[in-house]
């Protein structure tokens, strides 16, 4: 099965997300690639609905013909990786096959959500412009799908919010101080998110969730810190850089200027 290279590096399937599932006709078998519970939960959710029983996943080692042709009944299959899926052309074009790749801003599946919830308050068809603003508001919090509808239509009930995006020093070593922020309030996000970054990589959530804050937990963000490559030695100096600063309360301006020179190419 051919696989492509996402944008965080990973590889992933040729198939859509599954909140493609809101603008497809979906099909009685489904199968479903990979383990965001997020995603698998979704599934469940909106085809249970849909075929008004009650569908939940079954996790198999592969699947093939047999394990659909015959079967009456709505199927929704779980298997580790597409390599495992083996379906005639016939068989597979009756199949809904699903991949559960982390949703990434600007990705088919947080776009599709903005615009069913457009559908769902009854509104015009959004812009482009519209649902990519919308899904970059949405995308970062999102924990559960259904939710995710809701706060977009929540976002298109009313005036757009001001876009806010902080910079971060391995995006742009000049502007990541943004004008008008308190400069200690901006070197204390980026400690933390530094130290949630480090806790991500080595793959440490109870360690992460510490950081972060139980509450606040979001597997999303760990997800997506997980994916995020960066140069460990300027994290590590960026990490004591800041820890000094937090210690010994020098100018912050100071130290943002030290965090520049970390990251400067």
């Amino acid at each position: 099965m051919a696989q492509r290279a996402t944008d965080s590096g990973v590889m992933g399937t040729e198939y859509p997300t599954t909140p493609l599932l809101l603008e497809r006709v979906p099909k009685r078998h489904n199968v479903l690639i990979g383990n965001d519970p997020m995603q698998i939960r979704f599934a469940e959710q909106f085809l249970s609905v849909h075929f008004t029983a009650p569908i939940k996943h079954e996790a198999v080692a592969c699947v093939n013909d047999e394990h659909v042709l015959g079967k009456d009944e709505p199927q929704l299959l779980l298997v580790e990786r597409s390599s495992l899926i083996d379906l005639s052309p016939n068989v597979k074009a009756k199949t809904g096959i699903w991949s559960l790749d982390l949703i990434k801003p600007g990705s088919a599946g947080v776009n599709a959500i903005v615009r069913f919830a457009a559908e769902l308050m009854g509104m015009e068809k959004p812009d482009k412009a519209t649902v990519q603003r919308v899904a970059d508001e949405i995308v970062d919090s999102l924990y559960d799908i259904r939710a995710g509808i809701w706060d977009a239509a929540w976002l298109l009930s009313g005036p757009l919010p001001e876009k806010a995006k902080w910079m971060r020093p391995w995006e742009n070593w000049l502007l990541w101080l943004p004008k008008g922020v308190d400069p200690r309030y901006r070197l204390n996000a980026l400690y933390w998110e530094m130290v949630e970054w480090v806790f991500a990589q080595t793959g440490d959530e109870r360690g992460f969730k510490r950081a972060k804050g139980a509450s606040k937990f979001n597997p999303r963000s760990f997800q997506k810190l997980s994916a995020l490559q960066l140069p460990k030695d300027k994290v590590f100096n960026s990490l004591l850089e800041l820890s000094a600063w937090r210690e010994r309360h020098y100018d912050p301006y100071v130290c943002a200027l030290k965090i520049a020179k970390i990251w400067q190419p």
